[in-house]
């Protein structure tokens, strides 16, 4: 039976990294607070599965570019290694302790942190299906709605019938391929660019439009090309892709630039 509706001036749906600093800035300026949260880990997208992963990430592959470079400083470092399974063994450390401090923050009782997936039954009323049984009504003056983003494949012939990777399945993989396509040239796939480059992969990025980095400045996009293609990274720009396919083990992306049709793998 759904409880009696509780009464907030402001009410957080969501309590990831924009929930939890809402929440407490509205708790400064002396309002009802309560946070929802709907998903089974706390924490929050850039904890869990963003920037946070991502950068753990980068510093291990950072760390091997230096070693690899030893003898340019008159160092001498053998027999260097990638452990993929241990760089994803730190990562999750790491972001475990992140997610935990989350959670005691969200847990010190400043404002009801409530686990349940919200639904809006009008403006101002959300009713939580509660993850331990059961449903709350809660009302508010105000809502936050942050309630982070999930995974969207563009529609490209065959792209669902290969074994591909996408961000979360990366952030957890303990394989460094041989090479590598990259769909893309955000500020996302660019970090997956450096990291797979780094640890010693081919990788190939390939962008619809005519730079990298599309929603930033030029000169930024070119210095960030010119610097990943120092280190290897392949660049196929103003592109139009037409299909995936896999062959066993290969993995090959089609597409078109200007008249040209291309082919990577």
């Amino acid at each position: 039976m759904t409880e009696q509706i509780e009464e907030y001036d402001f009410v957080v749906i969501g309590g990831g990294s924009a929930g939890y600093a809402g929440a407490a800035a509205a708790i400064s300026e002396g309002l009802t607070v309560a946070v929802v949260e709907g998903g089974e880990e706390v924490g929050g997208l850039c904890i869990l599965h963003g920037c946070m992963p991502s950068k753990t990430l980068l510093e291990s592959a950072k760390r091997f570019r230096g070693i690899a470079r030893a003898r340019e400083f008159g160092l001498r470092a053998d027999d260097v290694a990638v452990v993929g399974a241990e760089i994803i063994e730190r990562k999750e450390r790491l972001i475990g302790e992140f997610a935990e401090y989350r959670r005691e923050q969200l847990e010190d009782g400043r404002f009801p942190f409530i686990r349940g997936h919200a639904t809006f039954v009008d403006a101002h009323t959300i009713e939580i299906d509660l993850r331990e049984g059961g449903a709350r009504r809660v009302r508010g003056r105000t809502f936050l709605i942050a309630t982070g983003s999930q995974l969207d494949f563009i529609d490209l012939p065959g792209l669902r019938d290969i074994d591909l990777l996408d961000s979360n399945r990366a952030l957890d993989s303990p394989d460094i391929p041989e090479s590598i396509v990259i769909l893309g040239g955000g500020a996302i796939a660019l970090e997956f660019a450096t990291y797979y480059g780094d640890l010693g992969a081919k990788v190939t990025v390939i962008q619809r439009s005519a730079q990298l980095l599309s929603d930033m400045d030029e000169d930024v996009a070119q210095a960030a090309q010119a610097a990943l293609a120092e280190r290897g990274v392949i660049f196929h720009l103003g592109t139009s892709l037409t299909r995936a396919e896999q062959d066993d083990d290969r993995k090959r992306i089609h597409f078109t630039r200007g008249d040209e049709e291309c082919v990577a793998e």
